[in-house]
């Protein structure tokens, strides 16, 4: 008992000096977090959530203008607070070389960072992979070799990169250019120590186009979604298992007689039984199309089905499976839209829309360039979109009821994303953190809390906010001094991020004093949020038994 006791001293105490103390949370979305805004062009942002309910973030950078693009990153804690250098930590840079693309991923309790790098103005010569740590330390000798420039082929795409982790490593995925100019599709294994399962550049295959969206299968393989440039061309759909065999003999062609898509992005998602879902924006119809295929090509509904074909042009799709339900997520420009609205529908995996025929109203606010996304929520689900010239979110629940006021919560106001250059990340808690880059070309990070209060990354150290005795056994005394008038809100939450305490009281004096009892508390590291009209501070403790 004495060593759990002093296990959690400790970890209270690093707490303590990495990060604890005050947070302030401002619900006035014109200012704005930067989570990076040196000097330099700062873009393409991968993120994903660190298991307790903070954030990674990765992003090229070219703070060093000629000298060679880099990737950085940042940690934030469950709390927002930036756990690595300010304005990110460096991962990776070479002289005089260009990152073109890049892709981070959770792995082994810490990160696998991908990317396509080459000379200035060039292209793609070579793919790399390396693994860190937590903290962000490299856990290999030096990055891998996955793809590269040899023989006749002359680049290494900078169009197509994604990973999957699998249960022997991860799965890389990339396109290779020929000379001659056509490109086909690539992929290899790398186990936990770096090596490759394939020699470099053997694996190829050639999906009917060079543009390729791709899908983990759950089952160790994964989906490729292939298609041309050109408005009205077809996607073709195949699939390779977790051998590196396509189990499809040829690729099919799932669009049909319903015509090819428009100039809109298309997404791919898979269920637990190995099924994958495509949807798109068709042409010449201009409605949005989805449809389902198996691992040997069998179209399970005979073809596309319509998610929406009201009047006027839908496009830009973004889809989830969320708890064995798709949500899809649009911009439409139905009869009465300035430009486009926002609507999202539900449906099951037979293709059977859940809500409203045509879907449901997000926002009906003028857009032009929505570039909507969604993510679960808890057992909810948010969508994100620029509308109006603010960033917004809305919260749906799944019986299509919205949780927030018309038109959703605002994000941000003045660094709106550019384009659909952003990542959402949601907790345990049902909050959701959105990461992106703004047309400044600066990284920035808002979270909105599962009831729609906007929160920034929280600042430190107010020291009239008191927590007693740290460690507790039992009764753990809250104190504020020089405090406001008014409501105060109080929750605590565990380390995993689950609200295991709240209450509310009224305050009328300039100091503030509640007594708590932990008594029922596992042992633990705490967070406790104090909340009023203008701020919310937050600091750590831990239970001792």
């Amino acid at each position: 008992m004495k060593k759990k006791v002093l296990h959690f001293i400790a970890l209270f105490l690093f707490s303590c000096s990495s990060y604890i103390a005050s947070a302030q949370f401002n619900s006035d979305s014109s200012q704005t977090y930067f989570v990076c805004n040196a000097t330099g062009a700062q873009s393409s942002v991968s993120s994903f959530g660190d298991g307790f309910g903070g954030t990674y973030s990765f992003w090229l950078d070219k703070r060093n203008g000629l000298t060679g693009t880099a990737i950085y990153g940042q940690h934030m804690d469950s709390l927002g607070n930036p756990e690595w250098a300010a304005n990110g930590q460096l991962f990776f840079q070479e002289n005089a070389k260009e990152v073109w693309l890049m892709k981070a991923i959770a792995w082994q309790n810490g990160i696998l960072l991908s990317w396509v790098q080459g000379g200035f103005g060039i292209g793609g010569d070579t793919l790399y992979c390396n693994y860190y740590d937590a903290n962000g330390s490299s856990q290999w000798a030096q990055p891998v070799v996955v793809g590269n420039k040899q023989g006749n082929i002359i680049y290494v795409s900078i169009d197509n990169l994604d990973i999957f982790p699998n249960d022997s490593g991860a799965t890389v995925t990339f396109g290779l250019t020929q000379s001659g100019g056509s490109t086909y599709f690539s992929y290899n294994r790398i186990d936990f120590n770096g090596n490759l399962r394939w020699p470099l550049d053997s694996t190829a295959y050639y999906g009917n186009g060079y543009y390729y969206q791709t899908a983990a299968d759950n089952f160790g393989g994964f989906y490729i979604a292939a298609s041309t440039g050109g408005i009205g061309t077809h996607i073709y759909v195949g699939h390779i298992d977790f051998d590196g065999n396509s189990t499809i003999s040829s690729p099919v062609d799932i669009c049909g007689t319903v015509g090819g898509r428009n100039n809109s992005p298309w997404k791919v998602v898979c269920d637990s039984d190995t099924n994958a879902y495509v949807i798109w924006a068709n042409n010449p119809s201009l409605d949005i199309s989805l449809t389902k295929i198996e691992p040997d090509g069998t179209l399970s509904w005979g073809g596309p089905i319509t998610v929406c074909s009201a009047s006027g042009t839908q496009e830009n799709p973004d889809m989830i499976m969320h708890d064995g339900s798709i949500y899809a997520i649009w911009n439409d420009g139905r009869p009465g839209a300035n430009f486009y609205y926002i609507y999202m529908q539900k449906l099951d995996t037979s293709g059977t829309a859940q809500w409203s025929p045509d879907g449901i109203l997000l926002s009906d606010l003028p857009s032009n360039s929505p570039s909507p996304k969604v993510v679960g929520a808890g057992s909810n689900v948010v969508g994100t979109y620029i509308v109006n010239s603010t960033f917004r979110a809305q919260q749906v629940r799944p019986d299509s009821s919205l949780v927030w006021h018309t038109n959703g919560v605002v994000i941000n106001v003045n660094n709106l994303p550019y384009y659909a250059d952003y990542n959402l990340v949601s907790s345990t808690t049902g909050s959701v953190t959105a990461i992106w880059k703004e047309n400044g070309d600066n990284i920035c990070a808002t979270r909105v809390q599962p009831n729609g209060i906007l929160t920034t990354i929280p600042s430190r150290n107010n020291k009239s906010f008191a927590l007693y005795p740290n460690p507790v056994s039992h009764q753990l005394i809250l104190s504020v001094e020089n405090c406001s008038i008014g409501d105060y809100n109080i929750r605590i939450y565990n380390s995993t991020g689950a609200e295991v305490f709240t209450c509310s009281e009224k305050n009328s004096f300039s100091e503030f004093s509640r007594t708590i009892s932990v008594t029922d508390f596992p042992a633990g590291l705490y967070s406790i949020a104090v909340q009023t009209s203008g701020s919310l501070n937050t600091q750590n403790f831990v239970v001792v038994k």
